[in-house]
């Protein structure tokens, strides 16, 4: 049996992972860890909070998709032994430009107050209107996925969008060539920022597994989730 730790995104949820988990071969157990389980007040905690969890039910495969790619990639380079095989799915590595992490931080505190004081269903509606999302917001998938956003709790999302802002936390470029070998990164093909944070992440690290999915956007736990329970089976084939 193998053991396998998922860690779902931004305003997203554990059934996120629904069909992938569905589309898995038979013998590997799942764990998947919501975000308000982690405290997000910072990634440094959820980091912790997850390394807590990870000592008390390890794993085999980490998988994270993007601010939960963030902190499983937090995890895994201060406590690489919780975290024996890695796969990103369109996860920031962090921002390593001072000017980009003050802009950056402006911009997610004042998520944090849009979402105060407007609520999630008014957060939501200007959220996914970002340009990365269009190709979320045509999928079927996207309709479903919106109720369950828009029923999160305000208060937890306004604090982890701002004290989990990639402005806050450690780049983590660095941690590559020690997990290049044991890690899986994937971006959807038609998530321009993302697919060049994976070629860039592979010249950093030859060996890094590096995956783009075809005619998926930035969502792809749910725009392509035969892809991704795909690459957690070769992850899972990685030999630590």
């Amino acid at each position: 049996m193998h053991r396998v730790t998922l860690v779902h995104g931004f305003l997203g949820s554990p059934a996120d992972w629904a069909e992938v988990l569905a589309q898995l071969a038979p013998g590997i157990a799942c764990d998947c860890v919501a975000l308000a389980d982690l405290g997000c007040s910072s990634i440094d905690e959820a980091g912790e909070r997850l390394a807590a969890r990870l000592e008390r039910v390890p794993c085999d495969a980490l998988v994270g998709y993007s601010m939960g790619g963030r902190i499983a990639l937090q995890l895994a380079a201060t406590r690489p032994e919780l975290a024996p095989r890695l796969a990103l799915l369109a996860a920031s590595l962090g921002l390593d430009d001072a000017d980009e992490r003050t802009r950056r931080a402006a911009e997610d505190d004042a998520r944090a107050a849009e979402i105060a004081r407007d609520g999630l269903d008014a957060f939501v509606e200007r959220w996914y209107r970002l340009p990365i999302f269009a190709p979320f917001v045509a999928h079927p998938s996207f309709s479903a996925a919106r109720v369950r956003r828009v029923a999160g709790e305000a208060a937890f999302w306004s604090r982890c969008v701002a004290g989990c802002s990639p402005a806050r936390g450690t780049p983590r470029w660095d941690a590559l060539p020690m997990l290049g070998p044991r890690t899986v990164y994937a971006a959807g093909a038609l998530d321009e920022r993302y697919a060049a944070y994976a070629a860039r992440a592979k010249c950093i690290a030859p060996a890094l597994r590096v995956e783009i999915v075809a005619g998926a956007g930035h969502v792809l736990p749910l725009e392509a989730p035969e892809a991704c329970a795909r690459i957690i089976e070769e992850t899972l084939r990685i030999q630590p």
